[in-house]
């Protein structure tokens, strides 16, 4: 099996809802052919030229592992989406092994943290509390003595 990335732009004439359940979609049809490393959603990007009209789309990065044969499958399900203004799938250059060690260090990080938080108690939640208000406080006199400068200077 070699890896590979594909990098899909969905359009944004649907609202971000529509646009999660058509990268499930593509999800679900690579974890039918192969192995899903990695799902990135980029979000909604401002396109380089516009394509079919529309300047932004969604983005959608998928870093897999599958046989050459799959993607070919793969290619023609995606041709059929009409809501794909574009996708490509090259394949993954970077160190696989790399990546595949940083995800195994990811999956086991947030039940270590998770064990780690303990919920605060009244006192240091009230302590905390206290110092988001001095810090906003602060702020907010700085931003009043710039201006008055500057209107005493224009004066």
């Amino acid at each position: 099996m070699k890896p590979y990335e594909l990098l899909l732009i969905i359009t944004p004439d649907h609202d971000e809802n529509e646009a999660e359940a058509l990268a499930d979609q593509v999800k679900g049809t690579i974890e039918n052919g192969g192995t899903l490393l990695k799902v990135d959603p980029w979000g909604k990007k401002r396109l380089a030229y516009p394509i079919q009209k529309r300047n932004e789309g969604y983005y959608v990065l998928y870093i897999f592992e599958s046989a050459p044969s799959f993607v070919a499958e793969l290619n023609q399900s995606l041709l059929v989406i009409e809501s794909i203004l574009r996708y490509m799938i090259v394949q993954y250059e970077d160190d696989i092994d790399k990546l595949k060690s940083e995800l195994a260090a990811e999956a086991e990080q947030p039940t270590s943290e998770a064990e780690e938080s303990t919920p605060k108690g009244d006192a240091e939640a009230a302590e905390d509390a206290t110092d988001n208000d001095t810090e906003t406080a602060d702020e907010d006199v700085t931003d009043d003595d710039v201006e008055a400068e500057d209107t005493t200077e224009s004066a």
